[in-house]
């Protein structure tokens, strides 16, 4: 999913009542970018990595009783950046931009993160090496609703067990 249009540059001017136009400040038109356009797909990321965060470190219980009605059981803290990161995955933005974004937001959650970090590390590293896109949302939803520890499911991910379709 690519938007390109003048809602997503951080320029945008909506003047409609002014002169009857929306406009990027800079000259933005839908399908040519200024040079400040901003992706909401990436944005979208960060702030789901962020919220994932806050859930596993139990400094926010935001959305809590959502996440506990969705899957129909008490969450842990880290089962509910589990659920959080399964909700972002069912947006269908996964794959947009997650190598960039990953590779960006590592250095801030490596420590922080270091169950969804491995995750993500070994799925990146499954891509460079090889192309292969990962299905995140089932590797989630497995660590959240199956049997499978973390060890297993980056065993699996590395032998290509969530490959994704194309």
């Amino acid at each position: 999913m690519k938007t390109r249009f003048c809602v997503e540059c951080k320029n945008f001017e909506d003047r409609k009542e002014i002169d009857d136009i929306v406009m990027c400040a800079r000259g933005h038109r839908p399908g040519v970018s200024c040079l400040e356009f901003q992706d909401r797909v990436e944005d979208s990321f960060y702030s789901y990595i962020y919220w994932a965060y806050l859930f596993s470190t139990g400094k926010t219980d935001e959305g809590r009783s959502y996440f506990e009605k969705r899957f129909s059981k008490k969450l842990s803290n880290e089962e509910l950046a589990y659920a959080c990161l399964i909700d972002y995955f069912e947006l269908g933005l996964g794959d947009s931009n997650f190598q960039k974004c990953w590779k960006t937001a590592r250095s801030i959650y490596k420590e922080k993160l270091p169950t969804i970090s491995k995750i993500f590390d070994t799925a990146l590293q499954m891509f460079d090496s090889r192309g292969e896109r990962t299905e995140f949302k089932m590797i989630f939803l497995d660590l959240l609703c199956s049997k499978k520890t973390s060890e297993e499911v980056i065993k699996d991910i590395s032998e290509g067990l969530y490959k994704r379709g194309i």
